[in-house]
């Protein structure tokens, strides 16, 4: 099977400290939800035999720093590569730091990521978010920054919210910011929007997450915002296991349809039976993604298309391409990774494309 987990994200807890007005899962201090902690064991335990990566999120993990300790002290035990993502909020007594992250450190955590941009600093200020950054490299735990951005933020602002780290992360991860969640009351000009789903694969359908009440989603985020039946809801950890859970999503056609042709490449498929998408406004990929998997009819309509034998071959070729990040071999192989970089409309910067031009 060419279509694996990446990481399994865990959502341990929909309350933060901040309330950031990007946030796809609308956390606040007055926000509710929070994993049982043997919960959480038992999917950690599960996660494992589908996955190498695990990834505490929330909210905010670490105003329960205790039990996360225990979780990824767990996790480092079984293997795992354990990693945590934070807004900084718990941060914001200084003395608090250090023992925390080195307890992180201690346990089995290989990196943090620090999420920082315009939305996190109307909350804490951007010396605490230096000063943890600063103290987990300190402590061995390879923090990134990773920063969402408006459409209209300059190459010079979004540059500033990261010169300051530079000297104390190995990475800068950057994104725009999508309409879902808090991100809905956003005024319209911090979005790119068209009236065509966008070009481009989904690299975070790989990504699945499970949420505090044990509903597993696809994706890290957008697919929190999944309406009942959605193929981006793959079931509830309390109900059954995870790891047969993760087992069946990993067999979803529509899955892998969405990571390898990504929303336009999907609406080029069902578009001859009508599903011309008229009327409709895309702001982004993500938003794209749940127009079409929140509708049934067009659901059921991919579905349809993917059980044909020449389209099931075409995209497993491209898992197969994404990933291992080569085209795939022989004549047939660029043939075939071309004519699905085609489909998914792809453009210049697109993973498809990048893989369409190695083939040549």
């Amino acid at each position: 099977m060419s279509f694996a987990w990446k990481t399994v994200g865990m959502m341990y807890t929909r309350r933060c400290p901040l309330a950031c007005g990007h946030c796809v899962t609308r956390s606040s201090p007055r926000a509710e939800g929070k994993m049982d902690p043997k919960d959480a064991a038992r999917y950690i335990r599960e996660a494992a035999r589908v996955s190498a990566n695990l990834c505490f999120t929330g909210g905010e993990p670490l105003l329960y720093a205790e039990e996360i300790l225990e979780l990824v002290a767990l996790a480092a035990d079984l293997g795992l590569h354990v990693s945590l993502v934070t807004g900084c909020g718990w941060a914001k007594q200084p003395e608090r730091i250090e023992p925390v992250l080195e307890g992180l450190a201690n346990a089995g955590l290989d990196h943090m990521v620090i999420s920082w941009d315009f939305f996190h600093e109307a909350f804490v200020r951007r010396e605490t978010a230096i000063r943890v950054a600063r103290t987990a490299a300190n402590l061995g735990l390879r923090p990134r920054i990773r920063s969402v951005f408006r459409s209209f933020d300059s190459p010079e602002t979004r540059a500033d919210y990261f010169s300051e780290f530079a000297p104390f992360v190995e990475k800068h991860e950057a994104s725009v910011v999508v309409s879902v969640g808090r991100a809905e009351d956003l005024p319209e000009e911090s979005f790119s929007w068209s009236d065509r789903p966008p070009a481009g694969f989904c690299p975070a359908v790989v990504l699945p997450v499970v949420r505090w009440d044990g509903t597993v989603y696809a994706c890290c985020g957008p697919s929190l915002e999944a309406e009942p039946g959605s193929p981006l809801i793959l079931g509830n950890a309390l109900e059954e296991s995870l790891e047969e859970i993760l087992r069946r999503g990993r067999n979803d056609p529509v899955l892998h349809a969405i990571h390898t042709l990504g929303p336009a490449g999907i609406w080029n498929l069902i578009e001859p039976e009508g599903a011309d998408g008229s009327g409709r406004r895309f702001f982004g990929v993500c938003n794209g993604c749940l127009a079409l998997t929140n509708d049934p009819l067009l659901v059921g309509r991919l579905r349809e298309k993917l059980a044909e034998p020449k389209l099931r071959l075409l995209i497993g070729a491209l898992l197969l391409a994404r990933k291992s990040g080569e085209p795939a071999g022989g004549r047939n192989g660029r043939r075939t990774t071309e004519k699905a970089a085609a489909l998914a409309g792809c453009g210049e910067g697109c993973g498809c494309a990048i893989i369409k031009e190695e083939a040549r």
